[in-house]
């Protein structure tokens, strides 16, 4: 969809970054062990195809196609598996429980389609990608003209932006169909996250079609497009998906499924904790954004008084509330601008002196009231009391007896 191209070093820098930023949120997927694995794969399949795409265009703009003749040709079936994971994507977000039938093969067709295409390419080894690599060095626009075994490629440059065209207006069907008979299907983060995931895609797939306007102009009748209004096109093209990753990447949560949670479902018994299977809280009713998540998370450890088990921690924390633990982590210090550690010390705390002050004709050993809040040993118990106090037990103590 690129092919008459100016290669000044403002767009190659942003090349770079539709390379290197897809590729960054794909290698936080891939090292995110919890969540919905079926989003996860599709956002990969997303991001990884679009970064191969780009990588494609960035080696042939600097010449680096001939040091890696495969990437011309060799990644792109895979391109073909990005509309479909677009719309499924959207799917399975508004329908956590959809199951993927024999049916949906059908899906798959096109990247097929592409891999008998390619198989001119594919049998023709080193030599005949090299051969390529160079007239596409020495001629940019050589790279719509490649003979596929099926079809020249400018001619699927105009297929994969047809499916892309489809693809789009079916997850905003889905999407708006799904606003209009149940609102409470989803909660409002879900809608939001959708609702801009797809305005950010509408707009990649509607500059990709400007971009084929403007080659088949170049390429069929030999007409040059405007210089500014093509290069205008192509940075809008890159900026979308450069901000669509980031996005992800200042967004961790999106990257295991959104939140939708219901505590009503969570065991009163929290003493067992250590002993716990993951719980899952979510639920399809709750409006739930990252601040009030957090706060929730927080009011949720007061409320059960989960800190008072000793062995509960942020691992803990992740495990009861089916939530990665580097999200919590990323969520309460954003919001709260604490850690989860300092603030299950200071429930702790204060738990301990809420007992003093109860039973304050009961006299508690420190080791004793140290292990009702939560702490582990003595010391431990004694070095957090007077960092958040300014004095030990003993000394709060004897100030209530004197009180």
């Amino acid at each position: 969809m690129i092919n008459f191209i100016s290669t000044d070093t403002f767009f190659i820098v942003l090349l770079i970054l539709s390379v290197l930023f897809p590729l960054i949120a794909c290698t936080s997927i891939l090292i995110e062990k919890n969540g919905n694995r079926k989003l996860q794969w599709l956002m990969f399949t997303i991001f990884f195809g679009i970064s191969l795409y780009y990588l494609r265009h960035l080696f042939a703009l600097t010449g680096l196609i001939t040091d890696f003749p495969f990437i011309l040709r060799g990644f792109v079936p895979i391109y073909y598996l990005i509309q479909p994971s677009i719309y499924f994507y959207v799917l399975i977000n508004l329908d956590e429980n959809y199951i993927f039938s024999k049916k949906d093969l059908l899906h798959l067709i096109p990247a097929v389609y592409s891999i008998v295409d390619n198989y001119t390419f594919y049998a023709g080894g080193p030599q005949y990608w090299q051969h390529w690599s160079n007239l596409i060095v020495n001629d940019y626009g050589n790279i719509a003209n490649y003979p596929g075994f099926l079809m020249k490629a400018k001619f699927n440059f105009i297929l994969r932006i047809l499916l892309y065209i489809s693809y789009i207006m079916f997850s905003w069907r889905i999407y708006i169909k799904n606003i209009q008979l149940n609102t409470e299907i989803k909660n409002q983060f879900v809608l939001k996250w959708l609702r801009l995931f797809l305005i950010i895609i509408s707009i990649y797939v509607f500059t990709n079609i400007l971009a084929s306007i403007f080659n088949f102009n170049f390429i069929i009748l030999k007409n040059s497009p405007s210089h500014y209004i093509f290069d205008l096109t192509l940075y809008i093209n890159v900026l979308t998906i450069i901000v669509l990753a980031s996005y992800i990447l200042f967004n961790p949560i999106l990257l295991y499924g959104l939140p939708k949670i219901n505590f009503n479902t969570i065991s009163d018994n929290h003493k067992s904790l250590s002993n716990f299977k993951s719980m899952q809280i979510y639920d399809n009713k709750t409006d739930m954004n990252e601040h009030n998540l957090a706060v929730t998370l927080i009011d949720e450890i007061k409320e059960k008084q989960l800190y008072t088990d000793v062995e509960f921690s942020l691992a803990l924390a992740s495990q009861y509330f089916s939530i990665p633990s580097h999200h919590i982590s990323f969520i309460i210090n954003k919001y709260i601008k604490k850690s989860i550690p300092d603030i299950i010390c200071e429930m702790r705390i204060e738990h301990a002196i809420q007992l003093l002050k109860d039973n304050f004709n009961k006299k508690y050993t420190m080791e004793t009231l140290g292990n009702l809040s939560g702490f582990k040993s003595r010391s431990t118990f004694y070095s957090s009391f007077k960092k958040i106090t300014g004095i030990t037990p003993n000394e709060y103590y004897q100030n209530l007896k004197k009180a």
